[in-house]
């Protein structure tokens, strides 16, 4: 399934294409142009900073050390005072506001699913509007870092601080920083629809289920492909390519994200899902009939990456953003929101996770090489199928 480098590229490019036409209508994010003329606001953005000129960054404990180090080419960070601009889901639009305070650097969030926000990069190449990317998938953002949309060679002083799980998942050319791993997808069954002695316990057993089934479309939403991927890996390619193929027979229904596949799961309309972490344990948790089982084999991880544009206008304010999320401080922070976002495992040191989690559940994580170098074929493959 190996493809050349310009023929995997060319085939990202038109599942991008397809993501953005898909989102076109129901998508409401649009960052600003940055040029001449007047800039829109960004659609559901942190609007952080203001926009009465260059806010002068602070150099309390940790921003001085976070505008240091130096790009790829050599030359030192500097600040423009341009506002940087976030792509991403899970958390932008909170962490934005609390980084411009902790540091003064001024940044908007522009909210996007992640298949969205890698549509929006590639369409983007030849006028990037984005300084940063957050989002789940670390083979995705290895296929950026590998066609040179990324910075590389820079090291964060807050490496360090990573766990040693953590520091395991960092790339040899620093392209992208892990920041949290998660499940991508638990099982997840409607206990009105099917009793505890016949509901699947391992990812076989989902595959066989007499019933029907859905999940996330990997070319759409973030954690889908890390989720089909973990299977592909695991089994190999011809292994799950039928697997599949018998599951859309039996009845696999997709849904372009999470929280449409919760939506079908409690109506009825699928009996089982395979479910992203947080969207899972949020249904359970308010009292919905969704039992989640945690398989014991695993359940495919999403690993929640940091990366910096190659073309970012202010790479200072850019890298501090990248060691403010590497901080123990902030991932504590994010883990102890109120809500289901919040379950993921912390890959800073000492940090500790939701004890409403399952404690000892693992992960299966392709390396980012092999996520990366199928992705297009995977996600072209998958099209296919649901479409026939």
């Amino acid at each position: 399934m190996t493809i050349a480098k310009g023929k995997k590229s060319a085939r990202l490019t038109i599942v991008s294409a397809i993501v953005l036409l898909l989102a076109a209508c129901g998508s409401q994010a649009e960052p600003p142009t940055r040029g001449g003329g007047a800039q829109p606001q960004a659609s559901g953005a942190s609007h952080a900073g203001g926009t009465g000129g260059a806010q002068q960054p602070q150099t309390d404990a940790g921003a001085s050390s976070e505008a240091g180090g130096t790009q790829s080419t050599g030359q030192e960070a500097k600040d423009t005072g341009a506002t940087i601009y976030l792509y991403g889901n899970d958390f932008v639009d909170f962490i934005a506001p609390k980084f411009t305070e902790a540091t003064g650097f001024k940044m908007e969030a522009v909210h996007y699913g992640g298949g969205e926000a890698l549509a929006k990069i590639e369409a983007e190449q030849g006028n990037p509007q984005w300084d940063i990317l957050m989002m789940d998938g670390h083979g995705s953002v290895r296929n950026l870092a590998d066609r040179d949309f990324l910075l590389t060679g820079w090291k964060p002083d807050n490496l360090a601080k990573l766990s040693e799980q953590g520091k395991g998942y960092v790339p040899a050319d620093l392209s992208y920083f892990p920041i949290g791993i998660h499940a991508a997808a638990l099982i997840a069954y409607n206990t009105d629809k099917v009793s505890a002695d016949k509901a699947p316990r391992t990812w076989e057993q989902f595959f066989a289920y007499d019933g029907p089934v859905g999940h996330a479309d990997p070319a759409v939403a973030a954690p889908a492909y890390p989720l089909v991927s973990a299977f592909f890996e695991r089994w190999g390619v011809p292994k799950a390519q039928e697997l599949y193929t018998q599951r859309f027979k039996d009845g696999l229904r997709v849904y372009p994200k999470n929280g449409p596949v919760g939506k079908a799961l409690l109506s009825g309309e699928i009996h089982v899902a395979a479910l992203q972490e947080h969207n899972a344990y949020e249904l359970k948790l308010a009292g919905e009939p969704v039992e989640v089982v945690w398989p014991e084999e695993g359940a495919p991880g999403s690993l929640r990456i940091v990366a910096i544009s190659k073309q970012t206008k202010n790479p200072a304010a850019a890298k501090a953003f990248v060691e403010f999320m590497l901080k123990p401080e902030t991932q504590q922070m994010l883990t102890a929101l109120d809500s289901t976002d919040s379950f993921f495992t912390p890959l800073a040191e000492g940090v500790s996770a939701r004890s409403e989690r399952e404690p000892n559940g693992t992960f299966l994580l392709p390396t980012a090489e092999w996520a990366a170098e199928h992705e297009a074929d995977i996600k072209t493959w998958f099209a296919d199928q649901n479409i026939q």
